[in-house]
């Protein structure tokens, strides 16, 4: 019995929720038909204006009620989705600064597992270059060995200036999102 009325009212709100403003006519309209039964079961001609005044005064009230009662549904249906537009850019900003914080230390740890080794490589190689400064082969395989320090140092360089600009990048589309939205 619970779930054909759970069924039953999930219909009914859906109706109310798709069509409020001819929900609100038809329950406005079936309580002055329920209301004014008596009116019409006097003669037409003992009517005064008064009479129907008091008989239809509370319709102006119902009909401020049931628009009152839309302008609710509306905020509230823009209440949820702003709400849910809003949990979703946490999401998206949460999952950015993992992402960055990830990132970062991964580069960090890069740095000082690759820097080190690569400054006890760059005074050594001075060092024998000072040494052999008039043998040209060594002095060329120095060369090649300081090129190839800087390459990694330039990747190590590369990899934190390429996150940072896809930071920024994914910060101004989540920003250009809100406002969108």
């Amino acid at each position: 019995m619970k779930k054909i009325f759970n069924m039953i009212w999930v219909k009914i709100k859906g109706v109310v929720d798709k069509y409020p403003v001819i929900v609100a006519a038809v329950i406005i309209y079936l309580y002055y038909l329920l209301t004014s039964l008596n009116l019409f079961s006097k003669p037409s001609g003992s009517h005064t204006f008064l009479d129907y005044v008091i008989e239809f005064d509370s319709l102006f009230f119902l009909w401020l009620a049931a628009a009152a009662l839309l302008q609710v549904q509306r905020i509230r249906k823009a209440y949820k989705s702003e709400e849910s537009h809003r949990r979703n850019i946490e999401r998206a900003l949460d999952r950015q600064q993992i992402y960055s914080t990830l990132v970062n230390d991964i580069t960090m740890l890069l740095q000082d597992s690759v820097n080190n080794p690569l400054a006890i490589i760059s005074i050594t190689t001075q060092e024998i270059r000072r040494r052999f400064e008039t043998d040209p082969e060594i002095v060329r395989y120095l060369d090649r060995i300081d090129g190839a320090m800087k390459r990694i140092h330039n990747t190590i360089r590369d990899i934190q200036s390429f996150e940072a600009q896809k930071l920024i990048e994914s910060t101004k589309d989540v920003l250009k999102e809100q406002k969108s939205s």
